[in-house]
């Protein structure tokens, strides 16, 4: 009995080409992601749902005062200044992301402190865009398998 293998020449080759236009998927599939997983966190402090204490505050900029309803303990912070939606960015390397708020009190707001309960706003951001990430790279491990990736 003989048995004879062939086409591995031809397999590493498709492999490797796989590989390189996966690798742009990924590329994509994380860039976007990572946008969307910002932009669902800022919109969140912007417009979302704030039922929390209205109190009067001054303005540092005008010094006027202007009332202010703050979010309640599970909401997104409540904007006032523009200040921590302003410092969320999306810092994009390749194939890794970081969607980082750059504030000193943002962990503070996500996480709560010992006087503070969380007003979370980057892990429901992700967990709302996490579903849309697991079906893109589904696509591309289905793809992949069909050999639609070319």
């Amino acid at each position: 009995m003989t048995a004879q293998l062939t086409g591995t020449v031809e397999l590493r080759a498709a492999l490797r080409k796989f590989g390189v236009n996966a690798d742009s998927e990924i590329v994509q599939i994380v860039n976007g992601t990572a946008q969307n997983i910002r932009t669902h966190a800022i919109k969140s402090i912007q417009r979302g749902t704030k039922s929390g204490i209205v109190y009067s505050k001054k303005r540092s900029k005008s010094g006027k005062s202007v009332e202010h309803r703050a979010s309640a303990p599970g909401e997104a912070p409540a904007t006032d200044e523009g200040i921590l939606a302003n410092s969320i960015k999306a810092e994009i390397d390749g194939k890794k992301a970081e969607i980082v708020a750059d504030t000193e009190y943002a962990a503070w707001l996500e996480f709560g402190t010992q006087k503070m309960q969380p007003r979370p706003f980057m892990f429901p951001a992700m967990e709302k865009e996490r579903p849309k990430w697991e079906a893109r790279l589904s696509r591309i491990v289905d793809a992949a398998a069909k050999g639609i990736i070319k």
